[in-house]
């Protein structure tokens, strides 16, 4: 595999780094200092994946296609995978990834996925583009984000519990919220209780995995320390599903996952054209969705 390459973006206050691994974004500083998680391989590796071209787990980490079955790992590939840069300017850049022999064993289709990053004055936006190159052939696939934002951003003067989620609603007492079971959606419900649309942070939310919602009416989420004011919010209307995720008591971040995808169902019948959360584009049709993220105090 090719060496990574890190790509520099600046504007005004705000700095990214984007590497050509993955096309992941592994540090966002305003004024200086770092937002994103730093990918401590002792509690979670990663800063910020794409997870394509599934989100979340399948059923025995495979699925079937036209009756041949493919083995693919939770949330696929494109994350571990070299993005080629198509375009770059101070503030923004662009990557792609285009189907290949390796990615064909794996996934039978023709696909490109670029992503763009752009830096704004309060954070920075990113752009999901995925094209369908083929003449005939539907492309069946799920995208999604995963970035880790520091949490507590400053850990010397504060604590994950002194964080707060505010969902951007008053109204809102409870949110129904989906199930894991062993990775896969269950058939089970239950909810989220909020006031005025607010949640504190607590580990213990977490102790079953990903907190999973609809994003509807849900389309913007924050999260603020209590004590110093700092956080960080994500706009994020053109997904279907949100997860948060931390990954055990004591881990210093939170994740905000904005998905057009989720795990398979436990009882799915293993073909990618039935899963949850399957996007299908015909043939020559592009998939767009963008989200937004705010660097707050």
């Amino acid at each position: 595999m090719t060496a990574a390459t890190i790509h520099h973006l600046t504007f005004g206050k705000m700095e990214a780094q984007i590497s050509t691994l993955g096309a992941e974004c592994i540090s966002l500083k305003k004024n200086g200092q770092e937002y994103l998680w730093q990918a401590n391989p002792d509690v979670w590796g990663r800063h910020a994946p794409v997870l394509f071209p599934i989100v979340g787990r399948l059923k025995d980490n495979q699925y079937t296609y036209q009756g041949k079955s493919y083995a693919l790992g939770q949330h696929g590939f494109a994350r571990d995978r070299n993005f080629e840069l198509t375009e770059k300017t101070d503030r923004q850049l662009t990557m792609i990834l285009r189907a290949d022999e390796t990615s064909k064993k794996v996934y039978p289709f023709d696909f490109e996925l670029s992503i763009g990053y752009s830096l704004s004055e309060t954070g920075l936006n990113v752009d999901y583009h995925v094209h369908n190159p083929s003449g005939e052939q539907t492309l069946f696939f799920s995208i999604g984000a995963h970035p880790g934002f520091g949490c507590p951003l400053e850990p010397e003067k504060e604590s994950f519990s002194d964080y707060q989620l505010d969902f951007g609603h008053k109204s809102i007492t409870n949110l129904p919220l989906y199930t894991l079971e062993g990775g896969l959606i269950s058939t089970k419900k239950s909810s989220l209780a909020l006031q005025e649309g607010k949640l504190n942070l607590d580990y213990k939310l977490f102790e079953n995995d990903a907190l999973i919602i609809d994003v509807d009416p849900v389309t913007t989420v924050s999260v603020c320390s209590l004590k110093t004011g700092k956080g960080f919010a994500m706009q994020f209307s053109d997904f279907k599903w949100l997860g948060l995720w931390t990954k055990e008591k004591g881990a210093k971040f939170l994740c905000l996952e904005p998905w057009n995808g989720i795990a398979a169902t436990t009882d799915h019948d293993g073909t990618l054209e039935n899963k949850l959360g399957i996007v299908q584009l015909a043939p020559q049709a592009s998939h767009k969705a963008s989200f937004q993220v705010d660097l707050l105090g």
